[in-house]
């Protein structure tokens, strides 16, 4: 009854180690009304950002909060007779839920609670998985034949083989956390000389064996200039009067410059590391029971980050995958979530 009269409200948290993103939605009569969307500063929720969403809250009683968990103990597996679990349960300290009595989300029980503290202000009706994600976004390809998906995030990489609408083997990892080594996944060798070449190249490093002499250095020439300078203070005054001295719209461009650049180095060292991630979890799964013999040819990759070419040329040259990569708006894929929940509630 109460739908004829009020909207209703759907609010995607999303949270990054130094930030939350919200996005809001308002729909009445299947009819979208209004989308607004705000970044917030800090991993941790401010005043702003609760008054924020409480402002939304107050509109109408028809209101869902969901949250995309980005915690790292968190995964998925095959089968759901884990500790004789039907649906729904806990055991061993992990929330489990089975998904088309196929396979199961598994999270961390005493992180999914912090996660309610954390956000007690308003509260929280939804947390999703991000394997939820890849589920509903590549529905239309997951119920087909074996093959590897990623959902790539700012702070967070997960992995899921899907084989004919089942899930076979599934990985969630943390961006900031380390690699582990070769050894301790049992990896199969690839050859990545090429990569490291092609890394030096666009980074434009200098290599110090290409340099015979301090004679090659231009810089040597410019620092004899300076020998008849009696005071090293008097730089400053000449600098002030310098014709090389940048005017304030100048040095702003270089800024900006320089910010561009660490954003294409961040994101190159981004795609390498994910890279390594998808190829540590293949080594994992050929090595594993449960390969049987299968060997993946395609990746599809769902990309709320901006993973680059750089990526998809590392997997296709090095791994020999066929990578294909949709863009997505993680924000929109929680808020689609929380309509199908709410739906079914």
């Amino acid at each position: 009854m109460l739908k004829r009269f009020y909207q209703k409200i759907f609010i995607a948290i999303l949270r990054e180690e130094d930030a939350h993103e919200v996005t809001v939605i308002g729909i009445k009569n299947k009819e979208l009304l209004y989308k607004e969307h705000k970044r917030f500063d800090g991993g941790d929720p401010s005043n702003p950002f609760f008054a924020y969403i409480q402002k939304f809250i107050e509109l109408s009683p028809l209101h869902y909060i969901a949250l995309l968990n980005p915690e790292p103990n968190q995964g998925a597996m095959e089968g759901c007779t884990l500790h004789d679990i039907d649906e729904e349960g806990e055991g061993g300290g992990a929330k489990m839920l089975c998904r088309n009595k196929k396979w199961m989300l598994y999270a961390s029980l005493r992180e999914l609670e912090n996660s309610q503290k954390r956000y007690r202000r308003v509260g929280l009706d939804f947390i999703f998985s991000p394997f939820s994600v890849i589920e509903h976004f590549f529905s239309d390809k997951i119920g087909g034949d074996f093959a590897l998906y990623a959902l790539a995030q700012k702070d967070a990489l997960s992995l899921a083989f899907f084989d004919k609408g089942r899930l076979e083997y599934a990985h969630h990892f943390s961006m900031s956390l380390p690699v582990a080594t070769e050894e301790d996944a049992n990896t199969v060798s690839f050859s990545f000389d090429s990569i490291h070449e092609d890394e030096e190249e666009e980074r434009g490093g200098i290599r110090l064996d290409d340099i015979e002499s301090l004679d090659d250095l231009d810089i040597i020439d410019d620092l004899d200039d300076l020998s008849d300078i009696a005071d090293l203070d008097a730089l400053e005054e000449i600098a002030e009067f310098s014709e090389d001295t940048p005017t304030f719209e100048e040095q702003r461009g270089r800024d900006s410059h320089g910010k561009e650049l660490k954003e294409q180095m961040d994101r190159f060292n981004d795609d390498y590391r994910q890279f390594e991630l998808i190829q540590k979890t293949l080594s994992r799964f050929y090595g594993g029971e449960h390969c049987r013999g299968r060997f993946v040819e395609t990746v599809y990759i769902a990309d709320a980050y901006g993973s680059g070419s750089d990526l998809k040329r590392y997997l296709e040259e090095e791994l020999f995958l066929n990578v294909i990569i949709r863009k997505l708006d993680l924000a929109d894929e929680v808020l689609a979530l929380s309509q199908i929940e709410e739906e079914a509630l």
